[in-house]
């Protein structure tokens, strides 16, 4: 008879095993801080992925719609369409919410109410499958979601990354007196996640506060709530703490440094010689002088540049300065030396530039020392009235 009666009672908790709602609760989800309330919801939606199909999935979002004020016509409505048509990321959110999880929080989504898309996405299945009849004929939908920005998607897998790290945390509240800083490579985990520079900036600035915190409350200048709240804890179980979240901070900092090495320079980006001097203005030609200027695109890269500036009948050298050649910016000659770069004035324009014409390398290497006048420096400005006479 007790055999009989032990069998019996071992029946009935089966039966009621197999009734048990296993999935994800969110009781006192309201006073998780951010983390916590990420990695949950991350663990939540990755259950129902595993665990639930899409008809499993559609019930939840029924059962949403029913707790929720919807009217009997639209569940009806959204019970005819394909069971495909509800995404895996709009079930498990229904599911989520029924479970108890807040649906707005100015910590997650920045802020946006889930509910209010939750009823935008059912809306959404409603009008598209409003035609469906055959609910076993497969119909491809992609799984909908929140409007994820690329920094919120960083920032997401940033915090998966912690795992590791808010187990450090769990073990010091269990046991801070037996918790050792160094067990944790804190480097070589991140490395091991794939961890950048993007991510370990949000990490580090994620243990920046309680890191603080704790250097505010061991330099002793603490107030009294801060000291209060660590009150249970000892110097020692404080600077052990202490010591694992500057591990952290030094980690993340490396990771962050070691990328800036590794980061390949930016390629400057190639500019035509022609669209370099576009800009320029200069007189082409001279009849009385009977001179031509040169194409002002030879300027870029030469180490000398000869004008004529038949206002003022000043004929100027510009020389490069050490280690640069010339360049043209807009109106302007660049890169000169402005001590070696003079000019000076012509008595005799017509003879004299008919000298300058004929010379070589060697002759106009003293020429303008030969030339009886006061040298004047270069300002750089090119204009209309000025011509290019020759480069080297």
């Amino acid at each position: 008879m007790a055999t009989t009666t032990k069998a019996k009672k071992a029946s009935i908790a089966i039966r009621e095993n197999a009734k048990r709602d296993y999935s994800p609760k969110w009781d006192g989800c309201e006073n998780w801080n951010e983390s916590q309330f990420l990695r949950y919801f991350h663990s939540a939606m990755q259950y129902y992925r595993m665990e639930s199909n899409n008809k499993e999935l559609k019930a939840k979002v029924i059962d949403w719609m029913g707790k929720n004020g919807y009217d009997r016509a639209t569940i009806s409505a959204f019970k005819k369409t394909k069971d495909n048509r509800c995404g895996t990321t709009v079930g498990s959110i229904a599911a989520c919410l029924l479970r108890g999880m807040q649906s707005c929080r100015l910590d997650f989504n920045q802020g946006r109410d889930t509910a209010t898309w939750l009823g935008a996405e059912i809306a959404k299945v409603i009008a598209e499958g409003k035609d469906d009849i055959d609910d076993s004929a497969p119909v491809e939908v992609k799984a909908a979601g929140p409007v994820i920005t690329i920094q919120e998607r960083v920032r997401d897998a940033a915090m998966l990354m912690t795992e590791e790290l808010e187990n450090a945390y769990e073990a010091f509240q269990l046991d801070p007196e037996g918790f050792d800083p160094k067990a944790f490579k804190v480097l070589n985990l991140l490395k091991g996640k794939g961890s950048k520079a993007a991510h370990a900036r949000i990490i580090r600035d994620f243990y920046a506060r309680d890191l603080a915190e704790l250097e505010e409350l061991a330099s002793g200048k603490a107030d009294d709530q801060l000291k209060e709240a660590y009150g249970h804890r000892t110097k020692k179980q404080i600077k052990a703490f202490i010591a694992f979240l500057k591990e952290i901070e030094s980690a993340c900092t490396m990771l962050m440094e070691e990328a800036k090495i590794n980061r390949a320079p930016r390629k400057a980006k190639v500019v035509s010689k022609d669209k370099l001097v576009a800009k320029l203005k200069y007189l082409k030609s001279n009849e009385p002088l009977k001179l031509v200027s040169i194409n002002p695109a030879d300027i870029i890269g030469a180490k000398e540049l000869w004008t004529y500036n038949t206002k003022n009948r000043k004929l100027g050298k510009y020389v490069a300065s050490d280690f640069h050649d010339l360049g043209v910016k807009g109106t302007s000659i660049t890169g000169f030396d402005e001590v070696k770069s003079v000019q000076k004035t012509l008595r005799k324009p017509v003879d004299q530039l008919k000298e300058f014409k004929a010379a070589g390398k060697v002759q106009l290497r003293k020429f303008l020392e030969d030339i009886n006048a006061v040298d004047t420096k270069m300002n750089g400005r090119i204009n209309a009235e000025i011509m290019l006479l020759k480069v080297a």
